[in-house]
């Protein structure tokens, strides 16, 4: 019995694996199947099939004539040439596995591929060495030798296009006279253009452009007319009134409360804006962001002028009795900005009647400031780097040295492709932006050894040594945490208040442990410095979310201060107290404005999911996880106040605490289902979880009106830039796509460097 050939594997022969079974091994493709050798499902499809009617649709679609043995007349066999060569060996195979088969293997035992049905052969010397698609056209290379896998992924792809186009096709037909009856409307044609040209940063102009019209007309519709630019900019302010007016009747006044963000915007026109932007939480208890203005700001930065243009925006959409917090970043004009804006913002929950010590003239109002928490990571870790100004100064000129040249680019890339390494440049980090010196570094590190050589040589001394690139790596490792928590407290569609403690925690021990390590130790001091200015005293938000979080409350809470304590050296005992006393204050606030709201049924607790984002373990011991924490004292009913109405908050922190950690929890989604329980406390929780903890949200609108403002935009009015941003904003706010971290899209702007041509997407680690 002849022995088959190890190198000529079985590839289409009867009981080879991965092989199709009926019609499909024949080289007949069924109407709207979509072919792959080896796919189960569709040999359980064809066994519907009668076998009738499978010849007279192969018949009827290709020309094919299967006749009784199920093998098509005009199949043609893909190893011809290598059964001739190999002695007999095919015609033995043959004979041990039969004459006929379903497989595609003739009586002659030569085996046949099913692709052939759709591929000419092209042949010079009567060998094969192309073949031709007859779907597309297109040549392939089809030598005996190099097998039939691409043939046969070629075909896959063919057929799924001709079968997208049939359904196409099908669906016109279904909707033919739908079609009929459509009317073409220019009214609708041109807010149609105006959403596009907002969503796509395109020129107002557009619509008036040959190119547009030629566009349009000849792929879409042929009754389209030109529209001038000042017939958009009419459009575009009516779309724009008209979003704004539901947005004012309709979202806003659903929502309990509004936090506010706002920061200022210096553009390439030379042109100032001040942003506002909302956020609250919608009747479904999600998180939601929303641009409401976008002024311009002509006049000095102060803190008059910045509450001028804040103030404004907030009357128009009449949320002057709405608004519960605001956070801007550190800038002292802000602080001023504050002081005037508290008096005008302070009816959602008054002020509070005992006058302020220091001055008893003055009224301490209920409105929350909230400095940006992500601006104050940015200080501490800044005040660290100066330290290290040298060692990062000589990377910033490798790297500028290398980029300044095509030619040592060129070079570059070679060198790397030589080394077996993936080419790529290397982005220069910003001074104003600490977390790009991070990713800067993030991105060199796997290049150190390829990169270090081909400076030195090229740059004539030696720029960069080992103790360079140990300092870096010490200093990437060290900066990972701070980069970890701008990103995660620069979220917008989860709650970000209940978060910062976490973060404050550990940011407290990772400096403290930092202290001990001697290459660290000369720029942490001046971190932790930074750190005790901003926050050794809490603010109290931070808190009263933390506690709101079913799985902390009082017990947690007390934990963390004596973790913090131990980590800063600074006692908290006292403003354990002192949180827990406004606590109970602010939760009269609420209960004097929403007691109506108060409801007698009570809520079954719905089924827990938890996110272990932070070291839950570390704050409750081995009740959270692993690790070694502190044990709080056990919760006391004691209230701060007589009033009945206590005894809602008190019932909450007396109960036990969730105990789940998942990834899933939603803080939101556990208070809503606990809305009945709790009616009030559930108020206050939604507006504390509303409040955001950074003024990212506001930077990444700079960042949509940095794209509108470009370069050949610069002409725009200010209203024009306001209605823009704000509809763009709108636009991805009912998709919930509305908001990229910013230090994300920096990270990108980092990855997307490579040389070589398998695109820019790809961040891969270094082979």
């Amino acid at each position: 019995m002849a022995r088959r050939r190890p190198s000529a594997p079985l590839r289409n022969g009867a009981g080879s694996e991965g092989q199709p079974s009926g019609p499909s091994a024949l080289g007949v493709a069924m109407p709207g199947v979509d072919e792959h050798p080896g796919d189960d499902h569709l040999a359980d499809e064809l066994e519907m099939e009668d076998d009738h009617d499978v010849r007279e649709d192969a018949a009827a679609l290709f020309g094919i004539d299967v006749g009784d043995g199920n093998v098509p007349n005009n199949v043609i066999d893909v190893d011809a040439d290598a059964g001739a060569s190999d002695g007999g060996g095919g015609a033995a195979m043959a004979a041990g596995c039969g004459s006929t088969d379903t497989h595609g293997t003739s009586s002659s035992g030569k085996r046949k591929s099913s692709v052939w049905a759709d591929f000419k052969e092209v042949k010079e010397n009567d060998v094969r060495v192309a073949a031709i698609c007859n779907i597309c056209s297109k040549r392939l290379s089809a030598r005996s030798c190099s097998g039939t896998g691409h043939l046969i992924r070629h075909q896959a792809s063919c057929r799924k296009k001709v079968d997208h186009a049939h359904r196409v096709q099908s669906r016109l037909a279904l909707n033919r006279d739908s079609f009929r009856n459509w009317v073409y409307d220019p009214a609708v044609a041109r807010t149609e253009l105006c959403r596009l040209i907002a969503r796509l940063d395109l020129p107002l102009g557009i619509g008036e452009t040959q190119a547009w019209e030629d566009y349009i007309t000849r792929a879409h519709n042929p009754q389209f007319v030109k529209v001038s630019r000042q017939t958009t900019t009419r459009d575009l302010g009516k779309l724009f009134a008209d979003r704004r007016d539901v947005l004012m009747k309709s979202v806003l006044p659903a929502a309990s409360s509004v936090s506010l963000t706002s920061d200022i915007w210096s553009g390439n026109a030379k042109e100032d804006y001040v942003s506002v932007v909302a956020h609250y939480v919608n009747s479904d208890w999600e998180l939601q962001k929303r641009v409401l203005g976008l002024r311009l700001i002509e006049v000095k930065h102060s803190g008059e002028n910045i509450a001028e243009r804040i103030a404004s925006v907030v009357e128009e959409f009449g949320l002057i009795d709405k608004i519960f917090a605001v956070t801007l970043d550190n800038a002292s004009s802000n602080a001023k900005a504050m002081e005037t804006l508290a008096p005008m913002f302070f009816g959602y929950l008054g002020s509070d009647p005992a006058p302020i010590a220091s001055d008893p003239n003055k009224r301490k109002y209920c409105l929350v400031h909230q400095r940006c928490a992500c601006h104050i990571i940015n200080l501490i870790v800044k005040s660290g780097l100066k330290r290290l100004k040298p060692v990062t100064e000589d990377f910033r000129t490798a790297i500028n040295f290398l980029n300044s040249s095509n030619q040592r680019i060129a070079l570059f890339k070679e060198y790397c492709n030589a080394k077996g390494v993936r080419p790529r440049k290397f982005g220069l980090d910003m001074d104003v932006r600490w977390n790009s010196t991070y990713l800067m570094l993030k991105h060199l590190m796997p290049y150190k050894d390829i990169f270090s050589v081909f400076i030195n040589s090229h740059y004539g001394s030696e720029l960069l040594t080992r103790n360079h690139w140990y300092a870096a790596e010490k200093v990437m490792e060290f900066l990972e945490l701070f980069y970890d928590s701008t990103v995660v407290l620069s979220g917008v569609y989860y709650p970000t208040s209940p978060l910062v403690l976490h973060h404050i925690l550990e940011i407290a021990s990772h400096l403290h442990a930092a202290e001990r390590d001697h290459n660290l130790r000369t720029i942490v001091a001046p971190m932790k410095l930074k750190f005790l200015k901003y926050w050794e005293d809490i603010p109290l938000l931070y808190s009263y979310a933390f506690i709101l979080d079913p799985r902390a409350k009082m017990r947690g809470f007390f934990n963390v201060l004596e973790l913090l304590a131990e980590s800063i050296g600074c006692t908290y005992s006292s403003y354990y107290a002192d949180v827990k006393i406004e606590l109970y204050k602010l939760f009269t606030k609420y209960e004097n404005k929403f007691g109506a709201a108060r409801s007698q049924r009570v809520a079954q607790p719905s089924a827990q999911s938890g996110k272990k984002k932070q070291a839950w373990g570390r704050i409750f011991g081995g009740r959270g996880g692993s690790g070694s924490g502190v044990v709080g004292p056990p919760p006391s009913s004691t209230s701060c106040s007589s009033s009945s109405a206590v005894s809602e908050l008190s019932a909450y922190l007396d109960s036990d605490c969730v105990t789940a950690y998942d990834d899933d929890f939603d803080i939101l989604l556990w208070w809503r289902d606990h809305k009945l329980t709790y009616p009030i406390l559930s108020i206050m929780a939604r507006d504390i979880m509303s409040v955001p903890v950074s003024t990212v949200s506001s930077e990444s609108c700079f960042s949509l009106t940095g794209r509108i403002l470009e370069e050949r935009r610069q002409r725009l009015l200010p209203e024009n830039v306001e209605m823009l941003t704000c509809i763009k904003d709108w636009e991805l706010g009912a998709r919930r796509e509305q908001h990229e971290a910013e230090d994300t899209e920096l990270e990108e702007a980092f990855k997307n460097l490579f040389l070589d041509d398998e695109g820019a997407g790809g961040g891969g680690a270094v082979s």
